[in-house]
């Protein structure tokens, strides 16, 4: 099987195709791939609902399958890009799937506005910090289980 195949099909890649609905099937499904679990820390309806209306989202989709993979972020009105979340259908992993979304989304959001891109992972989800490592992003600060990593926006101008 080639990088980007799933047994069912071929990967598109879409930004902000996916429903409410698709998103919160989506997250249910990955929830038990987060540390600790999606949905022992959030209400995903509401979550979803939330990505749905005020992220952008960098989506994978599987003709069989449907959303496999989702990058959303927040773009706080030109100040930080907060990345909210980073998930892949456990079905779909191995494939770079992770790694082509959020390429994607430097790709589009990389701007000489963004100052730069932020996210949050638990320390125990050690292939996503290897993963953001590998994406340029560094730890900036620690609490607890959570580190805050950075990444800066290369776009345009900057100083």
């Amino acid at each position: 099987m080639t990088q980007g195949m799933t047994p069912r099909g071929r990967f598109a890649l879409a930004v902000d195709r996916a429903s409410a609905d698709e998103i919160a099937r989506h997250l249910r499904e990955c929830s038990d791939s987060f540390a600790p679990p999606l949905a022992g820390r959030v209400d995903i309806a509401a979550y979803a609902e939330k990505i749905a209306s005020k992220a952008v989202r960098f989506e994978a989709w599987d003709a069989a399958l449907g959303l496999v993979g989702l990058v959303a972020v927040y773009d706080n009105a030109g100040l930080d890009v907060f990345v909210t979340n980073v998930s892949v259908a456990p079905s779909c992993r191995g494939a770079g799937l992770a790694q082509r979304l959020l390429q994607s989304c430097f790709d589009r959001m990389d701007l000489p506005r963004a100052r730069r891109y932020r996210l949050e992972v638990n320390q125990r989800s050690e292939a996503a910090v290897r993963l953001y490592a590998r994406m340029g992003f560094v730890p900036a600060s620690k609490t607890g289980e959570l580190i805050c990593m950075e990444r800066p926006a290369t776009g345009g101008d900057k100083k």
